[in-house]
């Protein structure tokens, strides 16, 4: 194998990096240096897969690096490149799956993200998770609204306002404002104890 060493600013990544072994810096501002084989790089999401840490052929950490990322200043490869192994097609039909996964994926972290209340206390965030794991709530400003059935509107559930104690538990259904009341009033209890 015939090794090459090239050290020079302007070099942009490519497919031809596959196999070298690639050291250089990251934009960011630190001095790392990273160090690794360069297993993969996508030309249409400008990604390097970077392979370091390899124990024999079958261990190995992988980190996934922008391309625009790099101090192309410090890029120094050495080796000779691999072409890498040509990927099957993808069915249309994988890629409607893996779609999908993307987006209950996203979808479900975007539910985790109203779930936590903005400009609330510690305390509050505490009480509305209690909550949260018998029955259907959601944060409207600082207040937290309890709903009866999903779907409901505010109006038909249970309004919490800070600071969040029993008597600030306000709604129509008497019979709902009761049972928000006792799991609130458990919620204080389990938090102060």
């Amino acid at each position: 194998r015939a090794s090459l060493l090239c050290t020079m600013a302007g070099l942009q990544p490519s497919p031809d990096w596959c196999g070298k072994e690639l050291t250089c810096c990251l934009k960011a501002g630190n001095d790392e240096q990273i160090r690794g084989e360069v297993f993969a790089f996508d030309v249409a999401t400008d990604t390097l897969v970077l392979k370091e840490n390899a124990v024999g052929q079958h261990l190995a950490t992988y980190r996934l690096l922008k391309g625009e990322s790099l101090d192309l200043s410090t890029v120094a490869l050495r080796g000779t490149t691999v072409v890498p192994e040509p990927v099957p097609p993808v069915s249309q039909a994988t890629l409607d799956r893996i779609r999908e996964k993307e987006e209950q994926a996203v979808a479900k972290e975007l539910a985790k993200g109203a779930m936590i209340g903005e400009n609330v206390s510690r305390e509050a965030q505490l009480l509305f998770n209690g909550l949260a794991k018998t029955m259907r709530c959601k944060w409207d400003k600082q207040d937290i609204l309890v709903l009866l059935e999903p779907g409901d509107r505010p109006e038909s559930g249970v309004r919490i306002s800070s600071p969040y104690t029993v008597d600030l538990v306000q709604g129509r259904n008497e019979e709902f404002v009761a049972r928000v009341k006792k799991v609130l009033e458990g919620e204080r209890a389990r938090i102060s104890a």
